[in-house]
C-alpha cells in the first residue's frame, strides 16, 4: 500500500511539474500580440527584436520546424517548388495578420499591420 501512495505522489509531482513549465510558455497568438514574433517573407515567424526569452525562441524553433514539414509535404504533393509553397504561405500570412501585428515586407523590413 505505501509503495501504491509513493508512486500516486510521484506522479502527482510529475503531472504538476509538467503543468507549470506549460503554463510558463507562451503561445504563439500571444507572442504575437506582445510584438515579440512576426510573420518573415520567407513563411516562416522571427523574433522581431533579438533580445527575445528562451520562450519565445523554443516557439519560433517550434513553429518553424512545423511549418517546414507542412511546407514540404504540400509541396510534394501538389507537385510545387518548396519556393512556391512558402511565398504562398508568406502571401496568405500577411492577409491573416491581425491589425497591431507585425509582418516582413518584401524587402525583409517590419511593418505593423
Amino acid at each position: 500500500m505505501k509503495s501504491s501512495s509513493l508512486y500516486a505522489v510521484l506522479l502527482g509531482g510529475y503531472l504538476l511539474l509538467l503543468n507549470s513549465s506549460t503554463v510558463l510558455a507562451i503561445t504563439l497568438q500571444q507572442a504575437k500580440q506582445q510584438g515579440l514574433v512576426g510573420e518573415t517573407n520567407t513563411g516562416f515567424i522571427a523574433a522581431i527584436k533579438s533580445s527575445n526569452n528562451a520562450h519565445v525562441s523554443r516557439l519560433i524553433n517550434s513553429v518553424n520546424n512545423h511549418r517546414q514539414e507542412t511546407y514540404q509535404a504540400i509541396s510534394q504533393s501538389h507537385d510545387l517548388s518548396l519556393s512556391t509553397v512558402k511565398q504562398r504561405a508568406y502571401y496568405k500570412a500577411i492577409e491573416k495578420t491581425q491589425a497591431g501585428h507585425f509582418y516582413q515586407n518584401s524587402h525583409g523590413s517590419w511593418q505593423k499591420k
